[in-house]
Parts: structure tokens; sequence; C-alpha cells
């Protein structure tokens, strides 16, 4: 008899939690965005890309014209060695050397100069990449919680998102009407200039990737 009590009871909490469930899954609303071509077509992107590659420029025109220094007191000092001559009066091969050493002194100088600048800059342009990338997904996430609230979503969900381990997508099938991509992006572009175009641009970047592999196997 208890058995049978007990046994009614679990069927009882089992219909009542199935009730809730079936409750909870009625009210959440989902939606999915594509955080990939969001990325892309996000007119920001393109200016933040564009900034970053004048700056990584003048860096590296800033670390030829040290390098070209370098490369000057090298042919000086390989000049100096040229004019040694045991047919040289000592006088003369004294002041061969002393010049050699000093062009070999402001060598080792130079060349540590150059070693420190380079290092100091690539560790600022990272820092400048790394804040520069923070912001533009700081304001892409956002927009999508703005989006989502405005929709009344209680979730959304990357349909863009890929396993890291094994490279596939992480949500094989999506429904189509769940999509709120081109809303986000109509709102996250809403300052982009009269020119851009982000179907454009997504059509341009995944051309690239596309012949990326292609070049890699022609290597």
């Amino acid at each position: 008899m208890i058995m049978k009590k007990f046994s009614t009871t679990l069927s009882v909490i089992a219909v009542v939690i199935g009730a809730m469930f079936a409750t909870v899954q009625a009210e959440v609303k989902i939606a999915s965005v594509n955080m990939t071509d969001l990325n892309i077509m996000f007119y920001k992107r393109t200016e933040v890309e564009v900034s970053l590659r004048k700056q990584e420029a003048a860096i590296k025109e800033e670390i030829a014209v040290r390098e070209q220094k370098v490369k000057s007191l090298v042919e000086q000092a390989q000049s100096i060695q040229k004019k040694s001559d045991p047919t040289l009066s000592e006088e003369a091969m004294k002041k061969l050397r002393e010049e050699a050493a000093s062009v070999q002194n402001e060598l080792a100088a130079e060349g540590e100069e150059l070693k420190t600048f380079v290092q100091r800059r690539e560790i600022a342009f990272r820092e400048i990449a790394r804040r520069e990338l923070k912001l533009l997904s700081d304001e892409l996430h956002a927009t999508v919680q703005a989006v989502a609230a405005e929709e009344g979503v209680d979730l959304v969900i990357d349909s863009s998102a890929v396993s890291p381990r094994f490279g596939y997508s992480v949500f094989p099938y999506v429904k189509p009407t769940l999509d709120i991509t081109e809303k986000v992006l109509k709102k996250l572009n809403v300052g982009a200039p009269a020119d851009f175009d982000a179907q454009a641009e997504l059509k341009r970047v995944r051309g690239e990737q596309q012949q990326q592999p292609a070049e890699g196997q022609q290597n």
C-alpha cells in the first residue's frame, strides 16, 4: 500500500514537473543572430582596420629608418676594416683601430636600441588593437541586447558559433524565423557612411577567406 502511494506521488510529481517545463518552454522567447556576419558588416570594424593598418605602416616605416641607420654603420665598419693594411704606419693603424672601435660601439648601441624600439612598438600596437577590437565587440553585444529587449526576447543564440575542438557548428539547425541579424545590423549601422555597403563587405571578406586555403595549398 505504501509503495503504491509512493508510486502515485512520484507520478504526480513527474506530471507537475513536466507541466512546469512545458510552461517555461512556452514562455521563453528565443532568437538567433549571426555574430560572425554582424562583426564583418559593422561599419566601424572597417574604419578600425584602416586605422590599424595605417598605424602598422607608420611603425614599419619608423623601424625601417632605424634599420637603415644600423645598416649604414655595418657598412661603415666593413669599410674601415678594408682599409686595414700591414704596410700602414703604426699611427695610421692606431687611428683605424680607434675609428673601428668607435663605430662598433655605436653599432652595438644602435642595434640594442633598435631591438628595444621594435619590442616596445609591437607591444603598444597589440594593446591598441586589443582595445579597439574590444570596443567594437562591446558595442556589438550591447546592440544585440538592445534589439533583444525591444523584441521581448529572453535568449539569443549565436547561429555562427563553431566548436573550437571539433570545428563544426554548435547549432546544426536554427529556424530562420528566429533570426534577428538584420534588425541588429540596421541599428548597428545607423551612423554608417552613405557609401558603406554591408553586403559588399561581407562578400569581400568571405571571398578572401575562401582564397586563403587555396593559396596555402599552392605554397
